[in-house]
Protein backbone atom coordinates (compact mmCIF):
# COMPACT_ATOMS: atom_id res chain seq x y z
CA UNK A 1 0.00 0.00 0.00
CA UNK A 2 1.29 3.44 -0.89
CA UNK A 3 2.00 5.56 2.18
CA UNK A 4 1.52 9.33 2.24
CA UNK A 5 4.38 11.59 3.22
CA UNK A 6 4.26 12.11 6.94
CA UNK A 7 3.69 15.71 7.98
CA UNK A 8 3.62 16.65 11.64
CA UNK A 9 3.28 20.00 13.32
CA UNK A 10 4.19 20.04 16.99
CA UNK A 11 3.59 23.02 19.24
CA UNK A 12 3.59 21.67 22.78
CA UNK A 13 5.72 22.91 25.69
CA UNK A 14 7.72 20.64 27.99
CA UNK A 15 10.28 21.03 30.77
CA UNK A 16 10.48 24.80 30.48
CA UNK A 17 10.61 25.01 26.69
CA UNK A 18 9.27 23.70 23.41
CA UNK A 19 10.77 21.00 21.28
CA UNK A 20 8.93 21.21 17.99
CA UNK A 21 10.39 19.98 14.75
CA UNK A 22 10.20 23.18 12.73
CA UNK A 23 12.09 25.55 10.48
CA UNK A 24 12.19 28.32 13.09
CA UNK A 25 14.70 28.76 15.90
CA UNK A 26 13.31 27.85 19.31
CA UNK A 27 13.92 28.90 22.88
CA UNK A 28 16.54 26.59 24.46
CA UNK A 29 14.83 23.82 26.40
CA UNK A 30 17.64 22.66 28.67
CA UNK A 31 18.20 19.50 26.65
CA UNK A 32 21.95 19.42 27.17
CA UNK A 33 21.59 19.60 30.92
CA UNK A 34 18.98 16.90 31.31
CA UNK A 35 19.23 14.58 28.31
CA UNK A 36 21.28 11.90 30.09
CA UNK A 37 18.84 11.21 32.93
CA UNK A 38 17.37 8.29 30.99
CA UNK A 39 20.74 6.52 30.95
CA UNK A 40 20.92 5.52 34.64
CA UNK A 41 20.34 1.77 34.69
CA UNK A 42 20.02 1.49 38.48
CA UNK A 43 16.69 0.88 40.18
CA UNK A 44 14.98 4.15 41.09
CA UNK A 45 12.46 5.37 43.62
CA UNK A 46 9.22 5.69 41.64
CA UNK A 47 6.31 8.04 42.24
CA UNK A 48 3.66 6.32 44.38
CA UNK A 49 1.09 6.72 41.58
CA UNK A 50 3.10 4.29 39.45
CA UNK A 51 2.25 0.75 40.54
CA UNK A 52 4.21 -2.45 39.98
CA UNK A 53 2.08 -4.95 38.09
CA UNK A 54 2.52 -8.57 37.02
CA UNK A 55 1.64 -9.13 33.37
CA UNK A 56 0.61 -12.72 32.56
CA UNK A 57 2.78 -14.22 29.83
CA UNK A 58 1.77 -16.91 27.40
CA UNK A 59 5.25 -17.20 25.89
CA UNK A 60 7.21 -18.44 28.89
CA UNK A 61 4.62 -18.77 31.65
CA UNK A 62 6.40 -16.29 33.92
CA UNK A 63 4.67 -13.01 34.79
CA UNK A 64 6.42 -9.93 33.43
CA UNK A 65 6.80 -7.02 35.84
CA UNK A 66 6.21 -3.40 34.87
CA UNK A 67 5.50 0.01 36.32
CA UNK A 68 2.03 1.16 35.31
CA UNK A 69 0.24 4.50 35.61
CA UNK A 70 -3.46 4.88 34.92
CA UNK A 71 -4.58 8.34 33.88
CA UNK A 72 -7.51 9.88 35.83
CA UNK A 73 -9.61 10.11 32.67
CA UNK A 74 -10.73 7.21 30.54
CA UNK A 75 -9.69 6.94 26.89
CA UNK A 76 -6.38 8.80 27.14
CA UNK A 77 -3.25 7.87 25.13
CA UNK A 78 -0.89 5.15 26.29
CA UNK A 79 2.88 5.68 26.41
CA UNK A 80 4.90 2.46 26.25
CA UNK A 81 8.39 3.44 27.43
CA UNK A 82 11.07 0.81 26.86
CA UNK A 83 14.11 0.54 29.15
CA UNK A 84 17.70 0.90 27.96
CA UNK A 85 20.26 -1.79 27.16
CA UNK A 86 21.52 -2.30 30.73
CA UNK A 87 18.30 -1.38 32.55
CA UNK A 88 15.04 -3.09 33.42
CA UNK A 89 11.53 -2.03 34.47
CA UNK A 90 12.86 -0.51 37.73
CA UNK A 91 15.17 1.90 35.93
CA UNK A 92 14.34 5.59 36.41
CA UNK A 93 12.55 7.08 33.42
CA UNK A 94 12.10 10.87 32.94
CA UNK A 95 9.21 10.18 30.56
CA UNK A 96 7.12 8.82 33.43
CA UNK A 97 6.64 12.21 35.10
CA UNK A 98 6.00 13.86 31.73
CA UNK A 99 3.35 11.29 30.79
CA UNK A 100 1.62 11.83 34.14
CA UNK A 101 1.71 15.61 33.76
CA UNK A 102 0.08 15.31 30.34
CA UNK A 103 -2.65 13.02 31.64
CA UNK A 104 -1.43 10.04 29.61
CA UNK A 105 -1.43 6.39 30.61
CA UNK A 106 2.01 4.84 30.91
CA UNK A 107 3.75 1.48 31.17
CA UNK A 108 7.45 0.63 31.65
CA UNK A 109 7.76 -3.12 30.99
CA UNK A 110 10.65 -5.45 31.80
CA UNK A 111 10.69 -7.64 28.63
CA UNK A 112 13.38 -9.91 30.11
CA UNK A 113 15.46 -7.12 31.63
CA UNK A 114 19.00 -6.06 30.73
CA UNK A 115 20.46 -7.22 27.42
CA UNK A 116 23.07 -9.46 28.97
CA UNK A 117 21.37 -12.84 28.57
CA UNK A 118 20.07 -14.94 25.65
CA UNK A 119 16.52 -14.56 27.00
CA UNK A 120 16.74 -10.78 26.49
CA UNK A 121 18.38 -8.74 23.69
CA UNK A 122 15.70 -8.95 21.02
CA UNK A 123 14.79 -12.57 21.62
CA UNK A 124 11.41 -13.84 20.46
CA UNK A 125 10.31 -13.99 24.10
CA UNK A 126 11.40 -10.41 24.83
CA UNK A 127 9.57 -9.09 21.78
CA UNK A 128 6.45 -11.06 22.68
CA UNK A 129 6.67 -9.58 26.19
CA UNK A 130 6.48 -6.07 24.69
CA UNK A 131 3.27 -6.96 22.86
CA UNK A 132 1.84 -8.54 26.02
CA UNK A 133 2.67 -5.35 27.94
CA UNK A 134 0.91 -3.18 25.36
CA UNK A 135 -2.22 -5.32 25.33
CA UNK A 136 -2.27 -5.53 29.13
CA UNK A 137 -1.84 -1.77 29.58
CA UNK A 138 -4.54 -0.81 27.08
CA UNK A 139 -7.03 -2.93 29.00
CA UNK A 140 -5.82 -2.10 32.53
CA UNK A 141 -5.75 1.67 31.99
CA UNK A 142 -8.77 1.86 29.68
CA UNK A 143 -6.57 3.74 27.23
CA UNK A 144 -7.60 4.78 23.75
CA UNK A 145 -6.47 1.77 21.66
CA UNK A 146 -5.96 4.11 18.68
CA UNK A 147 -3.48 6.22 20.65
CA UNK A 148 -0.73 3.77 21.62
CA UNK A 149 2.79 5.21 21.32
CA UNK A 150 6.02 3.23 21.82
CA UNK A 151 9.15 5.19 22.81
CA UNK A 152 12.71 4.07 23.57
CA UNK A 153 16.31 5.27 23.54
CA UNK A 154 19.55 3.33 22.92
CA UNK A 155 18.73 -0.29 23.80
CA UNK A 156 15.16 0.91 24.23
CA UNK A 157 15.40 2.42 20.76
CA UNK A 158 16.39 -1.00 19.44
CA UNK A 159 13.41 -2.47 21.28
CA UNK A 160 11.12 0.16 19.71
CA UNK A 161 12.37 -0.82 16.26
CA UNK A 162 11.91 -4.51 17.08
CA UNK A 163 8.36 -3.72 18.17
CA UNK A 164 7.76 -1.95 14.85
CA UNK A 165 9.01 -4.99 12.97
CA UNK A 166 7.19 -7.59 15.05
CA UNK A 167 4.21 -6.67 17.20
CA UNK A 168 0.83 -7.31 15.65
CA UNK A 169 -1.38 -5.27 17.97
CA UNK A 170 -2.38 -1.71 16.94
CA UNK A 171 0.30 0.94 17.61
CA UNK A 172 0.00 4.46 16.24
CA UNK A 173 3.64 5.51 16.52
CA UNK A 174 7.09 4.20 17.32
CA UNK A 175 9.86 6.62 18.36
CA UNK A 176 13.42 5.25 18.39
CA UNK A 177 16.16 7.52 19.75
CA UNK A 178 19.84 6.61 19.18
CA UNK A 179 18.83 3.03 18.35
CA UNK A 180 20.91 -0.05 17.67
CA UNK A 181 19.60 -1.59 14.44
CA UNK A 182 22.20 -4.23 13.60
CA UNK A 183 23.71 -6.37 16.38
CA UNK A 184 26.29 -7.89 14.05
CA UNK A 185 27.66 -4.46 13.14
CA UNK A 186 27.41 -3.22 16.71
CA UNK A 187 29.37 -6.20 17.97
CA UNK A 188 32.34 -5.26 15.81
CA UNK A 189 31.94 -1.54 16.50
CA UNK A 190 31.81 -2.17 20.25
CA UNK A 191 34.73 -4.60 20.10
CA UNK A 192 36.86 -1.99 18.30
CA UNK A 193 35.98 0.58 20.96
CA UNK A 194 36.59 -1.82 23.85
CA UNK A 195 32.97 -1.51 25.04
CA UNK A 196 31.30 -4.10 27.25
CA UNK A 197 28.45 -4.45 24.76
CA UNK A 198 30.52 -6.70 22.49
CA UNK A 199 30.75 -9.26 25.29
CA UNK A 200 27.01 -8.96 25.97
CA UNK A 201 26.22 -9.67 22.31
CA UNK A 202 28.59 -12.60 22.21
CA UNK A 203 27.07 -14.22 25.30
CA UNK A 204 23.49 -13.66 24.15
CA UNK A 205 23.93 -14.95 20.61
CA UNK A 206 26.48 -17.76 20.96
CA UNK A 207 26.11 -20.89 23.06
CA UNK A 208 29.91 -21.21 23.08
CA UNK A 209 30.41 -17.57 24.01
CA UNK A 210 33.62 -17.34 21.97
CA UNK A 211 32.60 -16.66 18.35
CA UNK A 212 29.79 -14.39 17.18
CA UNK A 213 26.82 -16.31 15.84
CA UNK A 214 26.06 -14.04 12.90
CA UNK A 215 22.75 -15.70 12.03
CA UNK A 216 21.50 -15.32 15.60
CA UNK A 217 22.69 -11.71 15.83
CA UNK A 218 20.83 -10.86 12.64
CA UNK A 219 17.74 -12.72 13.83
CA UNK A 220 17.62 -10.40 16.86
CA UNK A 221 18.31 -7.23 14.83
CA UNK A 222 15.46 -5.02 13.59
CA UNK A 223 17.40 -4.20 10.42
CA UNK A 224 16.91 -7.75 9.13
CA UNK A 225 13.31 -8.25 10.20
CA UNK A 226 10.21 -8.47 8.04
CA UNK A 227 7.73 -5.63 8.35
CA UNK A 228 4.21 -6.87 9.25
CA UNK A 229 2.69 -4.78 6.47
CA UNK A 230 -0.96 -5.23 7.37
CA UNK A 231 -0.44 -4.09 10.98
CA UNK A 232 2.02 -1.27 10.14
CA UNK A 233 0.28 0.30 7.15
CA UNK A 234 -0.93 3.29 9.20
CA UNK A 235 1.75 3.28 11.91
CA UNK A 236 4.30 6.08 12.03
CA UNK A 237 8.00 5.50 12.68
CA UNK A 238 10.31 8.25 13.97
CA UNK A 239 14.08 7.77 14.21
CA UNK A 240 16.19 10.40 16.00
CA UNK A 241 19.97 10.40 16.29
CA UNK A 242 22.71 12.81 17.37
CA UNK A 243 25.44 13.23 14.77
CA UNK A 244 28.28 12.73 17.28
CA UNK A 245 27.03 9.33 18.43
CA UNK A 246 29.68 6.72 17.76
CA UNK A 247 32.33 9.29 18.68
CA UNK A 248 31.04 10.64 22.01
CA UNK A 249 28.45 7.88 22.29
CA UNK A 250 28.35 4.15 21.70
CA UNK A 251 26.12 3.73 18.62
CA UNK A 252 27.27 5.09 15.24
CA UNK A 253 24.77 7.19 13.33
CA UNK A 254 24.76 4.58 10.55
CA UNK A 255 22.35 2.42 12.57
CA UNK A 256 19.63 5.07 12.39
CA UNK A 257 20.27 5.87 8.73
CA UNK A 258 20.36 2.24 7.61
CA UNK A 259 17.12 1.49 9.43
CA UNK A 260 15.42 4.47 7.82
CA UNK A 261 16.63 3.43 4.35
CA UNK A 262 15.58 -0.16 5.00
CA UNK A 263 12.02 0.76 6.02
CA UNK A 264 11.39 3.38 3.32
CA UNK A 265 13.09 1.23 0.70
CA UNK A 266 10.73 -1.60 1.58
CA UNK A 267 7.50 0.40 1.78
CA UNK A 268 8.00 2.76 -1.14
CA UNK A 269 10.26 0.92 -3.55
CA UNK A 270 9.76 -2.76 -2.73
CA UNK A 271 13.41 -3.22 -1.78
CA UNK A 272 13.64 -6.08 0.69
CA UNK A 273 17.11 -5.49 2.12
CA UNK A 274 19.14 -2.59 3.46
CA UNK A 275 21.84 -3.33 0.88
CA UNK A 276 19.35 -2.88 -1.98
CA UNK A 277 17.96 0.29 -0.42
CA UNK A 278 21.41 1.80 0.07
CA UNK A 279 22.33 1.09 -3.54
CA UNK A 280 19.19 2.89 -4.75
CA UNK A 281 19.76 5.83 -2.39
CA UNK A 282 21.94 7.48 -5.02
CA UNK A 283 18.84 7.65 -7.24
CA UNK A 284 15.97 8.23 -4.81
CA UNK A 285 16.19 11.58 -3.02
CA UNK A 286 14.05 10.50 -0.05
CA UNK A 287 16.67 7.92 0.93
CA UNK A 288 20.06 8.83 2.44
CA UNK A 289 22.92 8.30 0.01
CA UNK A 290 26.35 6.86 0.68
CA UNK A 291 27.92 10.27 0.00
CA UNK A 292 25.69 11.87 2.63
CA UNK A 293 26.49 9.13 5.14
CA UNK A 294 30.23 9.56 4.62
CA UNK A 295 29.93 13.33 4.98
CA UNK A 296 28.02 13.01 8.24
CA UNK A 297 30.48 10.46 9.61
CA UNK A 298 33.62 12.38 8.68
CA UNK A 299 32.53 15.99 9.18
CA UNK A 300 30.01 15.32 11.94
CA UNK A 301 28.20 18.18 10.29
CA UNK A 302 26.25 19.01 7.17
CA UNK A 303 27.32 22.28 5.53
CA UNK A 304 24.16 22.19 3.41
CA UNK A 305 21.83 22.08 6.43
CA UNK A 306 19.58 25.04 7.20
CA UNK A 307 20.96 26.58 10.44
CA UNK A 308 17.48 27.78 11.37
CA UNK A 309 15.92 24.33 11.29
CA UNK A 310 15.78 23.08 14.86
CA UNK A 311 14.56 20.32 17.13
CA UNK A 312 14.38 22.15 20.44
CA UNK A 313 17.60 24.16 20.66
CA UNK A 314 19.52 21.70 18.46
CA UNK A 315 20.21 22.19 14.78
CA UNK A 316 18.82 19.58 12.43
CA UNK A 317 21.62 18.42 10.16
CA UNK A 318 19.60 16.01 8.06
CA UNK A 319 15.90 15.24 7.84
CA UNK A 320 14.16 12.81 5.53
CA UNK A 321 10.62 11.52 5.50
CA UNK A 322 8.58 9.17 3.37
CA UNK A 323 6.17 6.28 3.80
CA UNK A 324 5.09 7.28 7.32
CA UNK A 325 8.75 7.24 8.39
CA UNK A 326 10.88 10.17 9.54
CA UNK A 327 14.63 10.38 10.18
CA UNK A 328 16.16 13.32 12.05
CA UNK A 329 19.93 13.66 12.55
CA UNK A 330 20.58 16.54 14.95
CA UNK A 331 23.47 18.27 16.65
CA UNK A 332 23.86 15.95 19.61
CA UNK A 333 25.22 12.65 20.81
CA UNK A 334 23.82 9.38 22.21
CA UNK A 335 20.69 10.82 23.79
CA UNK A 336 16.96 11.39 23.88
CA UNK A 337 15.88 15.02 24.15
CA UNK A 338 13.52 15.88 27.03
CA UNK A 339 10.79 16.84 24.59
CA UNK A 340 10.34 13.31 23.23
CA UNK A 341 6.66 13.13 24.18
CA UNK A 342 5.94 16.45 22.49
CA UNK A 343 7.00 14.92 19.19
CA UNK A 344 4.64 11.95 19.19
CA UNK A 345 1.49 12.44 17.07
CA UNK A 346 -1.16 12.35 19.81
CA UNK A 347 -4.46 13.38 18.27
CA UNK A 348 -2.95 13.76 14.81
Amino acid sequence: MKHPILTIVVAAVLLGGGCPLSSMAQTPDGAAASSSRWDNARAAQWDADFKVVDIPSKVDGRPQKAYLYKAPEQGKPLIVSLHTWSGDYRQGDPLAAVAKSKGYNYIHPDFQGANTRPEAMGSAVAVANIQEAIEFAVKATEADPKEVHVVGVSGGGMAALLAYMNVTCPVKSFSAWAPIADLEAWYWESKARGNKYADHILKATSSEGTTLNVAEARKRSPLYGVIPRKQRRTSQLFIYEGVHDGYTGSVPVTHAINMYNRVVGDWKYGLGTVEAANRKAAVYADLVSEDEIIRLLTLRNNPKANPEEKIGDRQILLRREASNTRLVIFEGTHEMLPCALDLIPVGR
